[in-house]
């Protein structure tokens, strides 16, 4: 009910809204959510101009709490903070994979080899940082080497060139694989929800219900395509 009437508000104020949405695209920034949204207010608000920034989730969730951007999409491993408003545009699963060629049992998996080598991911990552952290636990291990980064491009360039195993998005692992770049070693437990959010203080804002409605509508809309 209170999405419909985000709907409802959304098209009572079609054409007439201006101003300026400052948006943040962390993480999964390449999530189709995020180009509905911007196609849906060029082509229905053409007097709101948007200011698109891209960073860490933890550059865009810092951002949207302190006030500096508007809304943001972001990747959470646990649970959303409760000072935002938040919609669910995505889920996905993280893997452990290596360099070519890289010699580890994996019937079962050998992790005391694994601990061995250089493990490369963003260790001030919400998602991969945290999804290491358990596999250590879990497993009992501390590599001897972390080579942290905080660009999972950079993260699969170093795994390419044999510096080392290390955590990558599940669709970004599974096209470096079947590119031949890299070897699957392991899907971790963890899943991480991509989340558009903005602040909850603000949600009579129409500037940010409009935003939430169109959000709200291309998943809805992508929920009955996925069931036919």
């Amino acid at each position: 009910a209170a999405q419909q009437e985000l709907i409802d508000e959304a098209k009572r104020i079609k054409g007439q809204l201006a101003g300026k949405l400052r948006l943040g695209a962390g993480g999964n920034a390449n999530n189709p959510a995020l180009g509905v949204l911007l196609a849906q207010l060029s082509a229905q608000y053409p007097s709101v101009e948007v200011s698109l920034k891209h960073g860490t989730s933890l550059d865009i969730l810092a951002s949207v709490r302190n006030g500096t951007l508007d809304a943001g999409f972001y990747n959470e491993a646990d649970e959303a903070d409760p000072s935002l408003a938040t919609l669910e545009v995505a889920q996905f699963g993280i893997h452990l994979v290596a360099p070519r060629a890289t010699h580890v049992n994996r019937d079962p998996l050998d992790w005391k080899v694994l601990e061995a080598l250089p493990w490369i991911y963003p260790t001030a990552s919400a998602c991969c940082g945290r999804a290491a952290e358990n596999l250590f636990k879990a497993h009992q291990l501390r590599p001897q080497q972390i080579v942290s980064v905080d660009r999972e491009e950079v993260t699969r360039t170093l795994i390419t060139r044999g510096t080392g195993v290390g955590l990558l998005h599940a669709d970004t692992s599974t096209a470096a694989q079947a590119r031949g770049e890299v070897e699957f070693l392991f899907e971790t437990p963890s899943r991480v929800r991509v989340l558009f959010a903005h602040l909850a203080s603000r949600a009579n804002d129409p500037l940010l219900m409009v935003t939430s409605a169109i959000v709200h509508a291309a998943l809805t809309e992508a929920s009955r395509a996925q069931a036919q």
